[in-house]
């Protein structure tokens, strides 16, 4: 049985034992635990016993030891260093920016044992009052959707931390995760795709066409279409095989995987589209030329001047541009992704039509991002239904 100690203000002194060492010492772990001060005493020494009782399991198993006392600044290392090679390379980079950014200002000369709950909900506070380093920001600060990625970053790192044995228990577990603030992203109606499609075909530049096009009438995601080759294209189907991202230092790199195993996923593409892309063809092939066997990516489908990989915020940043100068209503480049659903569900194609579409792992996903679609399309169903029946019961009088 552990012995508890409270020394005040939600503080609790642990130690737990199992066993002798070879010398006949006894085998002793200690640990504070730090509680909610403002509950009784009675209840902060259930929740101490909780906790205490997992560290006494864990410790009798050898899952963690006394020397295993870790700061949040190693472990940090550790994360990246090893579970950060299972991460998606986009996703590996944006941890380490939110780790070497905030957590390690903040946290970093913690040791991860001593990392309470009340501690975590105080720098998701701090996060809140913190100017945002973007214009984009509407108020200033950080967002409840930003601040919700520290703490998905956070819990993976604690969860990490649990599985190499350092803590028996994931603190960030008792901490409610941040609001998603983040407001539904808009999208075009077909009388808005029938004026971006006419402002498109103004446009001189054959690849920013089809690009754009592309995104409209595949719902391909942009990062998927800056990693697309040629070699994933036969004849009329285009293959999703991988995406891009961009990685400090090294710029904008094709990945060797697409965001999900869902996302690998085959298109038809239209004879509209293989217009375009075929002109694409030439004019890159012909531009090439003058390059010889200098041009750096021959396989990429989209390009910038000098042949490498088109940056992955510039497609963003060219159809701002272009909303701009033909009057368009403004919405985000990924709002023709959300376009290219909608228009799906609007034709008839049930969710899991869409989610294959979309390269969804999900399609819970697809019913959750665009439910205001699909209750639009059911209360269609329901009146075409309903004036079906209506009109055969008018015949049979």
């Amino acid at each position: 049985m552990a012995s508890l100690e409270n020394r005040g203000n939600g503080s609790w002194r642990v130690i737990v034992s199992a066993g002798y060492n070879p010398d006949g010492s006894k085998r002793r772990l200690q640990r504070m635990i730090r509680v909610d001060p403002s509950k009784t005493e009675n209840a902060q020494r259930k929740e101490v016993e909780k906790q205490a009782a997992a560290i006494e399991t864990d410790y009798r198993r050898h899952l963690i030891t006394e020397g295993k006392k870790i700061t949040i600044s190693s472990l940090a290392d550790e994360f990246l260093s090893t579970h950060g090679k299972r991460l998606a390379i986009a996703t590996a980079a944006h941890y380490k920016h939110m780790i070497d950014g905030r957590i390690l200002p903040e946290l970093g000369k913690k040791n991860v044992q001593d990392l309470t709950p009340r501690e975590i909900k105080q720098f998701y506070h701090k996060l809140e009052n913190t100017p945002a380093l973007t214009k984009r920001s509407k108020t200033g600060g950080l967002s409840g959707n930003t601040i919700l990625h520290y703490h998905r970053c956070l819990h993976a790192m604690l969860t990490y931390a649990v599985r190499s044995g350092y803590i028996s228990i994931n603190p960030a577990d008792a901490v409610e995760p941040p609001r998603n603030d983040r407001q539904e992203t808009a999208f075009y109606e077909l009388e808005d795709c029938g004026k971006l499609l006419e402002a498109l075909d103004q446009i001189p530049d054959t690849q920013w066409r089809l690009f754009f096009y592309m995104s409209i009438y595949t719902g391909m995601r942009p990062g998927e279409l800056i990693g697309l080759n040629w070699q994933d294209i036969t004849g009329n189907v285009l293959t999703v095989r991988a995406g891009a991202v961009h990685v400090p230092g090294k710029g904008t790199i094709r990945t060797d995987r697409p965001k999900t195993q869902k996302s690998i996923r085959m298109i038809d593409l239209p004879p509209t589209i293989m217009t375009i892309l075929q002109q694409h063809h030439r004019e890159q092939a012909e531009y090439r030329l003058s390059f010889g066997p200098d041009w750096p990516e021959p396989d990429a489908v989209f390009t910038g001047a000098l042949g490498y990989r088109l940056n992955i915020s510039s497609p963003t940043q060219k159809f701002q541009k272009i909303v701009k100068e033909y009057g368009l209503r403004p919405i985000t480049l990924y709002g023709l992704r959300h376009t290219a659903a909608t228009i799906m569900i609007a034709q008839g194609l049930n969710a899991r039509d869409v989610a294959a579409r979309l390269g969804h792992s999900q399609t819970s996903t697809t019913l959750n991002i665009y439910a205001h679609a699909f209750m639009d399309a059911n209360t269609r169903a329901t009146e075409a239904i309903a004036n079906a029946l209506e009109n055969t019961r008018k015949e049979a009088k």
